[in-house]
């Protein structure tokens, strides 16, 4: 106890590489925590007694104060509860952790204790190994039947217009299967720590670069690049691999003859995190292929076009500590926005 009554823990859980925070069973309030937890959330103890959970729970997800609270008092009645729960840090980088409550008492003052590990890594495996079980192989299965299937019409056919469209429809099955084995490729670089390294990177002088790549690559595209320079992230090749699959996403899946693409850098007003938004005027983007990146999803069918894309866009973001979003651009079109933790370290000019 402190002097004002508080229950507080025990110096020697400073020591332990989970953390442990004291929970009021009727408030939610942080009464305590060890060193750990402030080492996960990236505030200091007398800062997280004045916040919510609310307050650094990840944006745009399904976690909310209410179902915190509901967890809290659930295991102060004595139904411990178990579950993962996706965090902002202070510094923007968003992390996985699973929560363990338990109800507890200090010197006979009720109160909640919850273990918190961070799982950032386990669900990051969790990720690649759905993707490659759940859509990849389901993917290469069946274009490799259509290929089969066209390659047995192709036997069959006699007039010259009908042969020249089945061969540039073998020609489009057997591209989408050579960029789906590309991405898995990313992925899997992405997935080892040791491959790619980290590093202060100006999101301006990525986009531009990699604008000017796919400007000559589509020259039919109208490709326009504007944004704040002074807008630093921390990353790796993932970011490249990010913006090239929603920049190419938007062109070649456009049914426009001049597409139209804005990739716009900026930060956020609070000055935490750094943003990439590539906007399109084409077709939007099936529902079913931004669901099925929601792993609650069952696949049931084939995911084309840009599905793939989407996958290694989520999980390049996803390994930065960021965030992937989807909006609707008006009057037509999508606009893909990528989340980063901003960071003040840059190379000396």
């Amino acid at each position: 106890m402190d002097g004002q009554g508080v229950p507080t823990l025990p110096e020697a859980f400073d020591d332990l590489d989970v953390g442990i925070t004291l929970r009021d069973p009727e408030t939610g309030a942080t009464l305590d925590a060890n060193k750990r937890v402030e080492e996960l959330y990236g505030y200091p103890i007398e800062k997280l007694r004045g916040m919510d959970v609310g307050d650094y729970t990840a944006p745009s997800t399904k976690y909310s104060q209410e179902e915190a609270m509901r967890r809290i008092r659930a295991a102060a009645d004595g139904d411990p509860q178990v579950f993962e729960w996706r965090i902002e840090r202070s510094t923007g980088e968003l992390i996985w952790v699973q929560v363990r409550l338990e109800r507890s008492s200090i010197e006979r003052t009720p109160c909640v204790l919850a273990e918190i590990r961070d799982i950032t890594d386990y669900k990051a495996r969790e990720r690649r190994l759905h993707l490659l079980n759940r859509v990849v192989r389901h993917n290469l299965r069946n274009e490799a039947n259509l290929l089969i299937g066209y390659a047995d019409r192709l036997k069959a056919a006699v007039d010259q217009t009908k042969l020249e469209d089945e061969v540039e429809t073998i020609l489009d099955i057997a591209t989408e299967i050579g960029t789906m084995s590309d991405s898995i490729h990313q992925i899997e670089e992405i997935a080892d720590p040791e491959a790619t390294k980290r590093k202060a990177t100006n999101l301006v002088d990525v986009v531009r670069q990699l604008a000017e790549k796919y400007q000559s690559k589509y020259p039919e595209a109208e490709l326009t690049v504007d944004g704040d320079s002074s807008v630093w992230v921390t990353a790796d090749n993932g970011l490249d691999y990010a913006i090239e699959h929603g920049i190419e996403n938007a062109i070649v899946h456009n049914d426009r003859e001049t597409p139209s693409v804005t990739v716009t850098v900026m930060g956020d007003p609070d000055g935490q995190q750094g943003c990439v938004q590539i906007a399109d005027d084409g077709p939007q983007i099936p529902d079913v292929e931004i669901d099925v990146l929601d792993q609650d999803v069952t696949t049931n069918s084939t995911y084309h076009g840009s599905g793939i894309g989407l996958w290694v866009m989520q999980w390049c973001i996803d390994s930065l500590g960021g965030e992937l979003r989807f909006e609707k651009n008006e009057p037509r079109g999508n606009v893909v926005e990528f989340r980063l933790p901003r960071t003040d370290d840059r190379p000396e000019p």
